[in-house]
């Protein structure tokens, strides 16, 4: 009997000892996940800082591609221009004081990269020769008829111009665009939740 009795004299000095245990433990948990989120939040803040932004698109000038409003996610981590990306532009002043009835200072744009460093750009019966080839393109929307003498894309520069010719305001009429005014390429489109997505 008295076997018996020490048996659970001990089995309840256990049980009280691990909930002693957890008690002590339950403070170092609550920290590890306060930790966690912190550091998560963290790592989020720098990656939406320094990685990638959104941005919103404005205007017409990249239809069919992009639609007025849409929501984009971009990035310039590690990025150099390609022909063919699709990019948001910071407009420096003097190319805002070109067009000040169309464009702002501080105002961003989004366009196509047609060509970059040491490339030749015309247009010849609203036709676009890079290097001396016809671009073909399934983005074009509309083609401009206003032909363009033929230039070199300076070094560090890029040509753009819209999907949406006829009215897009893009490297025919502001010039080449620096490089270093780039923000970013376009990733891909998160709204509307309906063309989310990558973007081509």
């Amino acid at each position: 009997m008295d076997e018996y009795q020490i048996s659970y004299e001990e089995i309840d000095k256990e049980i009280e000892e691990r909930a002693h245990k957890k008690r002590e433990e339950l403070p170092h948990d609550i920290f590890d996940f306060v930790e966690f989120f912190v550091i998560a939040f963290a790592v989020i803040l720098l990656v939406f800082t320094f990685l990638i932004r959104q941005t919103v698109v404005t205007g017409g000038s990249m239809l069919p591609t992009l639609t007025n409003g849409d929501r984009l996610i971009i990035s310039d981590f590690f990025y150099t221009p390609k022909t063919g990306d699709i990019v948001v532009i910071q407009i420096e002043d003097e190319v805002a004081e070109k067009r000040p009835l169309i464009l702002a200072k501080d105002s961003s744009i989004i366009k196509r990269v047609i060509a970059t460093e040491g490339q030749t750009v015309r247009i010849q019966n609203g036709v676009v020769y890079v290097d001396g080839a016809p671009l073909e393109a399934d983005f074009d929307f509309w083609a401009d008829t206003t032909d363009m003498p033929e230039i070199t894309v300076s070094e560090g520069h890029i040509f753009v111009m819209g999907d949406n010719r006829t009215i897009s305001l893009d490297s025919r009429a502001l010039g080449e665009i620096d490089e270093r005014t780039v923000i970013g390429k376009v990733l891909f489109r998160i709204a509307p939740l309906s063309e989310f997505g990558g973007i081509d």
